[in-house]
């Protein structure tokens, strides 16, 4: 029997014992795994990767006439979701004919092993022999976990139906909280989108949902919070009730003291702000303490069932900073406020038969570390120092392992190793394939990893899958596979085999993105104010940036004399362009082809084919502003060719025209696949107007434009259009002053 993980061997007592005792053992082992598994040495993906597997090396044949046996009791999802997913994945409907059968059946104690109770009915055997298969589950959700991993392990025969591979896979997880973050405050998605996201969680046996939800929910006790259209309690209850038949835990993730604008911009709560600002409520006012829990009851009423409740401590900068505080502030009293309001709403949340998570971190003091409530879940990052981890540790305090897919990157993440603003980085999925491990071996006492997903930069969610998918696989088996197997497992199985090969398109997608990022000038912003202040403190880090390019300049009037300054100021932007555009081309032709390739997931990669086309108007605009520059020099310098000089006039016109034309007709299309899956940006519903007001102290690019347009606002402020009218102007006044006829000459019709 091939092993491919031998962790968990200690046993795990009923007790409560920290993860690293239990794992650390096992270092030496995991270090000397091979670079593939068993199964996909035999051909198989299967993602999380199990802990056990014992294989003959022999494949077995399924094809529609097996039947589905459930044993396992009404009520339990695990039938439904094989059905399910066999039509809708594999295009296979079951239909008893044959001799054929798939057994499911729930046995506690299947594995032998004393595991902590929250792992304990997560763990499975899936038994492959000839003609039977048989799943059997630890508890529900291991039975249904188990089914997931039959429907992965699935594979196409050339000769017809499907095959698995004959052995036995042994599987559990290790850590028993593996969440992905939802985060929703510069979108919406629909609901049926909410629905088809738990059920790819479920798929790969995530089984938490942080929901940042801002403003997208009704809040009954202060209504004005919600944004026109926000969810509303029948809908969320619905959503959570969806939720816990597939075993997962949607967990409310209210922004609040911090991040509060969504909720302060409000006149009714203007009064509520610290120190005037927007971003932060005064910790120190009882009525905004009020209408923090006053929030929280409402989403624990819209989250029946859920056992967590997620407070937003982070980023709380300014704790104590209100006039209503009663000491000075500084660095102690900052963290004393900060943990008074951890204590408080721990009680309260523990009053309402919620465990209380929190990020635990600035201006939290190592010294007032003591002072948090024990039975707090607390996040720690990748780099945490051994003694902050010993302090949360002794406090009694556990931890969930956070990883982020991204932080403020545009259009697309990296995940992959690169240059990144200047440095080298090894891209987030490998600090994700890590964070664990390391954390583990600073003693960390988890319990979960969370893989957050910040909507920031309003990227898109069909991008975050292979992040989420990545965290949860070392959650789940700690430490193996190999990167680059896991990362090829998601590609089988969220595609299918067909699209096997998309990671290149990532890798394209990435580079891409990281161009549109790195080739803006960032300039003093002419659309908002200075902020409130940063991380570091009031007044300080106050000016916003525009992003923007400078365009050709325009010949002088009456003449056609310009200075170039265009292909030279961008010289390095231009080449790259150039390059990146013929790795574009393949990168389109490719997400094409694979859309009938696929056998799943097409509207993920409908997604990405529209950010490749975003990546593609930006190279081509970059290019064409350069050609109509060269056109404009050469126009310049046939200064004795009236005729001439206003052709190449004219066709640099046309060639701002065709940049113009790109961008409406790719933006159309491309608002159209985003809103596939999610609502109108910030979207008015009849005479309820969305109230759009910037943070005092973020800045984020999302939230830039009450539209998708944040997207397109770098190539707004570069004034293409009101550049190409003042050229036409020229142009007139040119042939004018020089008696020329103008031919090709294309202008704004008053109808237009």
């Amino acid at each position: 029997m091939l092993k491919t993980q031998t962790m968990n061997q200690t046993n795990h007592s009923s007790t409560h014992i920290p993860i690293f005792l239990l794992l650390l053992c096992s270092w030496a082992t995991l270090n000397a795994r091979e670079f593939v598994s068993e199964l996909r040495g035999q051909g198989y993906s299967l993602i999380p990767a199990p802990q056990e597997t014992s294989l003959t090396g022999s494949d077995i044949r399924v094809d529609q006439s097996w039947d589905v046996i459930s044993e396992a009791g009404t009520g339990n999802i695990a039938a439904e979701s094989l059905y399910a997913g066999a039509l809708g994945l594999l295009d296979i409907q079951f239909a008893g004919t044959g001799d054929g059968e798939i057994i499911l059946k729930i046995q506690p104690g299947i594995l032998s092993r004393n595991m902590d109770k929250g792992l304990s009915g997560q763990g499975y055997r899936l038994s492959v022999s000839p003609g039977k298969v048989l799943i059997t589950g630890s508890g529900e959700a291991g039975l249904l976990y188990g089914v997931q991993s039959l429907l992965q392990l699935l594979r196409p025969s050339d000769q017809g139906g499907f095959t698995l591979p004959e052995g036995v896979i042994t599987d559990w997880p290790d850590l028993p909280l593996r969440m992905i973050h939802w985060d929703t405050k510069h979108h919406q998605d629909r609901m049926e989108t909410l629905k088809r996201f738990l059920n790819e969680a479920a798929y790969f046996k995530i089984n938490a949902v942080a929901f940042e939800i801002e403003d997208k929910y009704e809040y009954p006790s202060h209504p004005v919070i919600g944004a026109p259209g926000a969810f509303t309690k029948a809908e969320m209850q619905e959503l959570s009730a969806y939720a816990l038949e597939r075993y997962i835990q949607i967990i409310p993730m209210v922004q609040a003291p911090s991040h509060m604008a969504y909720v302060l911009k409000h006149a009714a709560f203007a009064h509520l702000r610290a120190d005037g600002m927007n971003y932060q409520a005064c910790v120190c006012d009882e009525e905004a303490i009020q209408l923090i829990f006053d929030m929280y009851q409402d989403m624990i009423d819209a989250t029946p069932g859920m056992d967590y409740f997620l407070v937003s401590t982070d980023e709380l900068y300014y704790a104590g900073i209100c006039d209503k505080c009663p000491e000075p502030y500084n660095d102690n009293f900052r963290s004393q406020v900060w943990v008074d309001f951890v204590n408080r709403a721990k009680n309260w949340l523990s009053s309402r038969g919620r465990q209380m998570m929190a990020w635990i971190e600035y201006p939290l003091l190592m010294e007032d570390i003591p002072k948090l409530p024990a039975g707090l879940i607390g996040h720690v990052s990748d780099g945490e120092s051994r003694e902050w981890i010993e302090n949360l540790n002794n406090a009694k305090v556990r931890q969930y392992a956070y990883s982020s897919m991204q932080g403020s990157e545009l259009l697309f993440p990296n995940y992959f190793r690169g240059k990144y603003r200047g440095r080298d980085i090894k891209g987030r999925l490998s600090d994700a394939a890590n964070t664990v491990t390391n954390t583990i071996q600073h003693k960390a006492d988890l319990m979960g990893t969370f893989a957050a997903a910040w909507d920031d930069a309003g990227l898109h969610n069909e991008t975050f899958w292979l992040g989420w998918a990545t965290v949860t696989q070392y959650a789940w088996s700690v430490g193996i596979p190999e990167l680059e197997q896991s990362t090829a497992d998601f590609m089988d199985v969220f595609y299918g085999l067909g699209g096997s090969d998309i990671i290149c398109d990532y890798r394209l997608l990435q580079e891409g993105a990281r161009y549109y990022e790195n080739l803006w000038d960032r300039v003093i912003s002419r659309e908002r104010g200075p902020g409130y202040g940063n991380s570091h403190g009031k007044g300080i880090g106050v000016d916003r940036f525009d992003l923007t390019l400078s365009l050709p300049p325009l010949p002088s009037p009456g003449d056609s004399v310009m200075e170039p300054a265009f292909s030279s100021r961008y010289a390095d932007k231009i080449e790259e362009a150039a390059a990146l555009l013929s790795d574009n081309d393949r990168l389109i032709s490719h997400l094409q082809q694979s859309l009938t390739r696929a056998s799943r997931n097409r509207y993920n990669l409908e997604v990405l084919l529209s950010i490749a086309y975003f990546e593609r108007y930006t190279f081509n605009t970059i290019l064409h502003l350069s050609k109509i520059e060269n056109l404009l020099v050469t126009a310049a310098a046939a200064r004795s060719d009236f005729s001439d000089v206003v052709n190449q006039m004219v066709e640099a016109h046309k060639l701002a025209g065709e940049i113009l034309k790109e961008e409406a007709e790719m933006w159309a299309k491309f608002t159209m696949v985003w809103e596939k899956s999610r609502f109108k940006k910030c979207r008015s519903i009849g005479e309820e107007e969305f109230v759009h007001v910037l943070d005092d102290v973020k800045d984020h690019f999302a939230d830039r434009r009450l539209g998708l347009e944040y997207m397109l606002a770098p190539f707004e402020r570069m004034g293409l259009q009101k550049w190409q009218k003042q050229l036409e102007r020229a142009i007139v006044d040119y042939a004018e002053a020089k008696n020329v006829a103008i031919a090709g000459l294309e202008t704004e019709r008053l109808e237009d």
